[in-house]
């Protein structure tokens, strides 16, 4: 019973080739660009739309149609604290922190969104995968 040896030599071509992967795979990697995100908080009632940063931590209070809906920033999370409506819906969902969550309290028409500041005004309008 012999043994053979075997030689592993990597040719030209596989030179070339883990180039070519090295080269395709930096470039993908240059093109994720990593930017720290600017999240506001837009809120809209029938009145008004208002517009906070997430940044500073707050209470306040917005005027709805069937009254006061106190909104809380705390940590860089947003919930709803208290609402005029019966079934407290809004307070249950509980809080959000990334772009694109919103908070509704549809009886007192109070809608509260997180948005990328950073964000163009015509990307934003794109539907994204989901939406299809």
């Amino acid at each position: 019973m012999s043994i053979k040896k075997h030689n592993f030599l990597l040719k030209p071509l596989d030179f070339v080739t883990i180039l070519l992967f090295l080269v395709t795979f930096i470039i993908f990697f240059s093109m994720i660009k990593t930017k720290a995100q600017k999240l506001i908080i837009e809120i809209s009632t029938p009145e008004e739309i208002y517009t906070y940063d997430m940044a500073s931590n707050r209470e306040f209070s917005v005027e709805g149609t069937l009254g006061q809906t106190k909104i809380k920033i705390l940590d860089k999370k947003v919930s709803i604290m208290s609402s005029p409506c019966s079934n407290k819906t809004c307070i249950h969902q509980g809080k959000i922190s990334k772009a694109g969550q919103w908070l509704c309290c549809a009886p007192n028409q109070v809608i509260v969104v997180i948005k990328d500041s950073g964000q163009d005004a015509e990307k934003s309008n794109e539907p994204d995968a989901i939406s299809f």
